[in-house]
């Protein structure tokens, strides 16, 4: 009786194992699908942020600044439908935003995580402060300044900044505070220049636009009288 029972019991185990491998290939899970080009592309610039953070942030802050002048000049001051653009001009506006806005950045946030670390609100609202009272103010005449000596016209820089002073301070202000929580509040610190880079696309446009703009016939004005009286 054994003899006979043994072959039998080998296919109803073969059977159980056939029935049993679909089961197995339902249940198991799917192979993991490869990262778009966009998340690879994020994942290295991430890294190179780690690996060379102020190159990395040079090059990008170099672009974007270079980007938004080009946006200024194609948008902003078109006429008719005219696209002209002033290489020169870009070449100035992506080597500032390279080799000056960007290294600032980068020395000025980290000295504001180191001595006000966190992301509480009071920690937030003092670097808030500091960034928009301190620095903002003191770097945008820097920056207007830097931008009419290298295009030559060193000699406008006074007038310049007695009319664009303060209404760009303003306009800093509207744009930069909200920008400024955000960035201070949820982006982490490797990415915060980027964040301003990004925010600066327009912005720049904006410096772009008003660093090319005519010194109001008020202040010429002005001038000329202080000239005479003196």
């Amino acid at each position: 009786m054994l003899s006979l029972l043994r072959p039998r019991s080998r296919p109803m185990a073969a059977a159980r194992t056939a029935l049993q491998l679909p089961r197995r290939a339902a249940f198991s899970s799917p192979s993991t699908s490869k990262p778009s080009a966009f998340r690879r592309a994020w994942d290295s610039y991430a890294s190179l942020l780690e690996t060379h953070p102020l190159s990395t942030k040079i090059v990008t802050g170099g672009a974007i600044a270079g980007l938004g002048d080009v946006g200024c000049q194609l948008v902003l001051e078109g006429e008719d439908g005219e696209l002209k653009l002033d290489v020169k001009r870009t070449a100035i506006f992506t080597l500032l935003g390279g080799l000056l806005i960007s290294p600032v950045l980068h020395v000025w946030y980290g000295f504001l995580s180191a001595r006000l670390p966190g992301v509480s609100a009071g920690a937030v609202a003092k670097r808030l402060a500091l960034d928009q009272l301190g620095f903002a103010p003191t770097f945008l005449p820097v920056f207007l300044s830097t931008v009419l000596t290298l295009e030559g016209h060193a000699e406008d820089i006074p007038d310049k900044l007695r009319a664009d002073w303060w209404p760009v301070t303003k306009a800093n202000w509207a744009v930069w505070v909200p920008a400024q929580i955000l960035n201070f509040r949820f982006v982490p610190g490797s990415m915060q220049v980027l964040f301003s880079n990004l925010v600066g696309l327009l912005w720049n446009a904006y410096l772009s636009y008003v660093s090319h703009s005519v010194v109001p016939k008020a202040v010429l004005e002005e001038k000329v009288l202080e000239k005479a009286e003196h």
